[in-house]
């Protein structure tokens, strides 16, 4: 009985020795409330630049380099499109919406091994994810598909779109919806505006033979949206000069072509819904 008294002494004398131990003292770094002369970046006053540490102006480099680096602001969607990422029903079937309307097809290894039914759908791709685009016409006897809704038997967009999907999911998507946004599309974003602008041509017998040219270097949009003849441009016949990372899309014929990734259309085609003024990611 003295013994186990003697153990719990001693271990009560250990605790109190741990609990006096003097704990770690507190630095207070000041409130964040620096900012960069440049980007107006916020900073605290120990983060300054040190051989430039000037009390009542410091300077700091952690952000924009002095200058150096410039990032721009995101170009602010249109009212409909902003209004509709408040709507319940819309962000449920956001995916839907996007795939009628993306201008190209999405390529991959699906997996669905994975997919027993003992558990949530997993979607699981093996390899590398790819975007492919097609013609700007559709072959003879064929239904447009993609890029190619925009400019052929437009008189049946919103149908052409929906026939993709099969009755229950027509069910749960706005015909309301689709038709919004296919029209703030057409008015808004430059890649659909460049696509109208060769579905003209197309109507023409001269212009039977033509391409559109997306270039792969697009000049400075800091300042405001890119117009469409920055994106690219209307060729007729073969006559132009395209680099390696160019995309060249025909009129008629061809065979789908792989849409590089560093190319800078290689998201806004594919995610109208998130790049909906065509703006390059």
């Amino acid at each position: 009985m003295s013994q186990r008294l003697r153990s719990i002494t001693f271990q009560t004398t250990e605790s109190s020795r741990s609990m006096q131990r003097p704990l770690p003292s507190y630095s207070d770094c000041g409130d964040c409330t620096y900012t960069c002369e440049h980007c107006s970046a916020l900073f605290w006053f120990g983060e300054r630049v040190l051989h430039a540490a000037h009390v009542r102006h410091p300077r700091y480099n952690q952000c924009c380099k002095s200058g150096a680096i410039r990032l721009t602001f995101p170009l602010q969607p249109p009212p409909v499109i902003r209004q509709l990422f408040g709507d319940p029903q819309f962000l449920e079937n956001i995916r839907a919406y996007n795939n009628m309307f993306s201008m190209t097809s999405f390529g991959a290894n699906v997996d669905d091994t994975i997919n027993d039914g003992r558990g949530p759908y997993i979607f699981k791709i093996s390899g590398q994810v790819s975007h492919w685009i097609g013609s700007l016409c559709p072959p003879p006897n064929e239904k447009p598909r993609f890029l190619q809704m925009y400019i052929y038997d437009t008189e049946n967009e919103i149908s052409n779109r929906l026939r993709f999907f099969n009755n229950s999911d027509q069910h749960s998507l706005s015909h309301t919806v689709v038709a919004t946004l296919s029209q703030t599309l057409n008015a808004h974003n430059k890649y659909v505006r460049l696509f109208k602008n060769a579905s003209e041509i197309c109507s023409t017998e001269e212009g039977s033979c033509y391409s559109i040219h997306l270039y792969n270097n697009v000049p400075d949009t800091r300042y405001g949206a890119p117009s469409p003849d920055t994106l690219g441009g209307i060729v007729c016949g073969d006559d132009f000069n395209a680099s390696g990372y160019d995309i060249i899309i025909h009129s008629k014929g061809g065979i789908p072509q792989r849409v590089s990734k560093l190319h800078p259309s290689y998201m806004p085609l594919q995610y109208p819904l998130l790049f909906p003024l065509g703006e390059e990611d």
